[in-house]
Order: structure tokens, then C-alpha cells, then sequence
């Protein structure tokens, strides 16, 4: 499959030279690069989604013209404001990929610029506020691990998606989202009341802001969460209109859920990579094998977790990596003889590096605070040389 790809900037050379740069890292039989737009191009295609978003408000159906940005998979939009209409309102690429998103179909949004003076968050946080599924620098733009399939090298952060994949698990959460939109969150994701328990306060009010339960948690559908999101306005009224566009915009928003509260923390869920550091007999006779240990992260069925029932998160397209439910981990009897008969001395000093994605002795790591204030916050990265890591402090903490 082939993914369309249109890189859009008020500066025509600076999108054409991104293009450039892109291109020499990403397979072209993955992507096909549109020409960069000019601004004229780019301020006729958001005029037209605004007059989409004026049609949905006012309850009309929408009158679609031709617009830059229908059929494209990925909108990589820088942030500067670009003056749009004829009063001279300003847009900023964050407003536009939002726009494109809901009115376009525009599976995947990289904003470029948005946050100055940051690569690597250490907080490990994010931006779960922005519509944007990427926020970047844009000389960080053409890094390899963006583009292409492990295995990476270099600078090339764990939480990322390739571009392809992150298409992809967009398109299955809508999928999910537009087969039943009156099923339970919780449901749809197979969350049972113990996992739930160790959700933190932010991951609750996030996806259900009014409950104070878990029983009002399980009551939150997917479109009674439309309708409780303090950023929902756009997409309330094209439930009527146009249901498509709701569920993109509802699918996005639940997307950001699920990775910045319920997989970033490493407490509700764990991914294969802090799985084995904290449970590494699951890896069995190959645990002394720093090899092994750095393909497990790509496959994780190497890891004999066959014993413990509904282990994995479901459905696993949704999410960006595979990850299991951590408290069903903890409380298998098969997980604890293990655990209780291992031979841990067998274990080699290893770490997992947060900003490349790879398993080092733990001698060729720097390691940081993250910012979930949680047990899980230690975490670990080796430096490369000209990305900035921010804010500094997280270090102090390590």
C-alpha cells in the first residue's frame, strides 16, 4: 500500500527542500509525495474546510468543493500562522490539522515548529492537548526511524510511530469507533475494574470527565465521550451530518488516550521493552543474550506469556505497540513461580534507551526522571549529539 504524503510551509522552498530530505530516508514504494502547495493553494483548501466546519455548525449539509487536502494520508503542516480569509484571520497548523483531520480525512497530522527548544520531552509526556499525532522540529523531519520499518539506528524515540503504521492504527480506531458508537469505552478495549483501578486521575477525567466511578467509567461510550470532551464542538453536529468525520475526530482524541495516559506511564499498561525489565525470565534460556533481548522489542513472540489468559491488550491494532494489561501480569500464579524460581544472576545489566529504541549495558546510559509520577518513572537515554533534551532538571532527578 501506498500512502500520500504533502508537506505544506508558508516558505514554498523550505517545503521543497523537506520534501527533498524526506524522500532520500522514507521507501518510495511506501510513500508518494505530493508538490509542495503555495500559499494561495493552502489558503483556498482552508477556506473550503471552513466553510465545511461553518456548514456542520450551522446543522446544513455540507456543500464539498475541491480541497487540497481530500485523499491525502498525511498533512505535515508547519506551525507558523498563515493568514487565511478575508479578514485576515490567522490559522495556525495546529488549527488546520485539526480542520483537515475532521473535514478532510486526513489519517495521520505532523506539525512542525510547534514547541521550540525541545527534541526529546523527558517528561516523556507529550502534547496529549494538540491535534497533532506528531509534534516535531522540523530538521528532525527526515530521521530514518520516522519513515522506515526497524531496525534503527541512532536517534529514534520509543513512543514514536512510523508514519505507515501510524496511519494504519488511526484508520483501526475509527474502524472500531464507527462499528458501535454507543459501546462502552472500557468495553471496546477489553479494560476489566482492576486494570482500571491504577488508572491516574488525568487518564480518568480524560476519557470521562463527569464519572467518579468505575461504574460511570463503564457507562462512557464513544459518543457520550463526544459529547463530554471540552474540544468536541465540530464533530457534536456531524453525527447527523456526516458520522465519518466524527468518528475521525473521536478516534484521534481516544488515540491520544490510550498512548499518553494508559501506555506512557508503564502502570495500566507495558510494552514488550519495560515488560522485560521488570519480568526478564519471560525470555527463558535466551535471557543472557543481549541479542535476543533487542528482538524480543520487535517480536514479542518470543516471550512466553502463553500461560497467562487475556494478557494482551485488545484489539492490538489499536494501539501503537504491543502491550499487555500490567496488574493481570502481576497477579498470574504462573508469573510468580516464575519470578520466585528464577536465577537472576543470569540477567545482564541492561537498560532500555527511551530516545533510540535499543536494550545497552546500563554503563551507557544516562538516566532521567520521567513525568508521570508514578514507580515507573525511571527511565534512561544515551545522548546524541544536537538533539536538545528538555527540560534539563529531569537528569537531577535520575
Amino acid at each position: 500500500m501506498t500512502y500520500s504524503v504533502l508537506i505544506c510551509d508558508d516558505e514554498l522552498e523550505q517545503a521543497e527542500e523537506w520534501v527533498q530530505e524526506v524522500k532520500k530516508v522514507a521507501p518510495l514504494d511506501t510513500y508518494e509525495f505530493r508538490e509542495p502547495p503555495s500559499n494561495k493553494d493552502v489558503r483556498d483548501a482552508v477556506k473550503e474546510l471552513l466553510h465545511r466546519r461553518k456548514s456542520s455548525r450551522e446543522g446544513e449539509l455540507i456543500d464539498r468543493r475541491n480541497c487540497l487536502f481530500d485523499g491525502v494520508d498525511v498533512l505535515v503542516i508547519d506551525h507558523d500562522l498563515i493568514q487565511i480569509d478575508e479578514n485576515e484571520a490567522q490559522h495556525t497548523g495546529e488549527n488546520i490539522a485539526r480542520l483537515a483531520r475532521t473535514f478532510a480525512g486526513c489519517s495521520v497530522a505532523v506539525v512542525l515548529n510547534q514547541f521550540h527548544g525541545m527534541d526529546f520531552d523527558l517528561s516523556l509526556r507529550g502534547h496529549p492537548g494538540s491535534h497533532a499525532d506528531l509534534n516535531i522540529d522540523g530538521g528532525r523531519l527526515a530521521i530514518p526511524g520516522l519513515w522506515r520499518s526497524p531496525p534503527w539506528d541512532g536517534y529514534r524515540p520509543w513512543n514514536w510511530q512510523t508514519i505507515s503504521q501510524a496511519v494504519e492504527t488511526q484508520r483501526a480506531r475509527e474502524n472500531l469507533v464507527m462499528g458501535d458508537l454507543d459501546r462502552p469505552i472500557v468495553e471496546a478495549f477489553g479494560m476489566e475494574i482492576g486494570d482500571a483501578l491504577r488508572l491516574s486521575d488525568t487518564a480518568f477525567g480524560c476519557i470521562a470527565p463527569d464519572a467518579e466511578d468505575f461504574q460511570a467509567l463503564q457507562n462512557q461510550t464513544f459518543r457520550r465521550f463526544l459529547s463530554t470532551t471540552q474540544d468536541g464542538r465540530d464533530a457534536k453536529e456531524l453525527l447527523q451530518l456526516d458520522q465519518a468525520a466524527a468518528v475521525r475526530f473521536i478516534a484521534a482524541r481516544i488515540g491520544k488516550w490510550l498512548e499518553r495516559e494508559l501506555l506512557g506511564p508503564q502502570d495500566v499498561l507495558l510494552d514488550v521493552p519495560h515488560m522485560l525489565q521488570r519480568f526478564p525470565f519471560l525470555l527463558g534460556e535466551r535471557v543472557s543474550d543481549v541479542d535476543a533481548w533487542n528482538e524480543t522489542i520487535h517480536n514479542k513472540d518470543l516471550l512466553e506469556t502463553d500461560l497467562v489468559p487475556n494478557l494482551w491488550f485488545g484489539p492490538g491494532e489499536c494501539l501503537s505497540r504491543p502491550a499487555v494489561w500490567h496488574r493481570r501480569l502481576e497477579v498470574s500464579n504462573v508469573i510468580r513461580e516464575g519470578r520466585n524460581s528464577f536465577d537472576y544472576s543470569t540477567v545482564p545489566n541492561l537498560v532500555f534507551l527511551e530516545d533510540r529504541s535499543v536494550f545497552v549495558p546500563i554503563w551507557e546510559a544516562k538516566e532521567f526522571r520521567a513525568g508521570f509520577h508514578n514507580s515507573y518513572d525511571r527511565r534512561f537515554v544515551r545522548p546524541v549529539e544536537g538533539i536538545r533534551y528538555r527540560p534539563q532538571r529531569r537528569f537531577a532527578f535520575g
